[in-house]
């Protein structure tokens, strides 16, 4: 019979891998989200300048200051982009780290479960080997 810590042991491990896969999808959606926001961030710059607001001053240091706020923005959103693909990446890591673990407590009990399986094959040949032992020498002593 398996020990009852094992087979604990493989729960936690499939327990462990499925709140990394969670935490790969989370990390996944943040960057999409991330990247979405850099395109948006650029699609403004974009249109602040082709807007070509200097035709008076009030307007061009309106425009200037709304290009400069758009610039830090967008930078801080590809900033975010590229910490969200970090993320993204330590998070698959610690998924692989989680899927290893559990394969390997899993090869655990399969071994286990195998020796003892050969251990009670070993068990019923000793069995048999013995009853042929007797009826053996039960034929030799009837014989001599």
């Amino acid at each position: 019979m398996t020990p009852k810590w094992l087979t604990g042991l493989v729960r936690a491990r499939q327990a462990q891998e499925d709140l990394a896969k969670q935490q790969l999808a989370t990390a996944q959606r943040l960057a999409h989200r991330a990247h979405a926001r850099v395109r948006y961030d650029a699609d403004r710059l974009d249109s602040l300048v082709q807007a070509g607001a200097q035709s008076n001053a009030p307007a061009f240091v309106a425009a200037a200051v709304a290009l400069q706020a758009a610039a830090a923005t967008h930078a801080a959103a590809i900033r975010a982009a590229d910490e969200a693909v970090t993320s993204v990446d330590g998070k698959r890591d610690e998924l692989g780290d989680a899927a290893r673990a559990r394969r390997t407590v899993e090869e655990m009990h399969d071994r286990h479960v195998a020796l003892e399986h050969s251990q009670l094959l070993a068990s019923a040949q000793r069995e048999h080997d013995e009853v042929a032992a007797r009826v053996h020498r039960s034929a030799a002593e009837d014989r001599g």
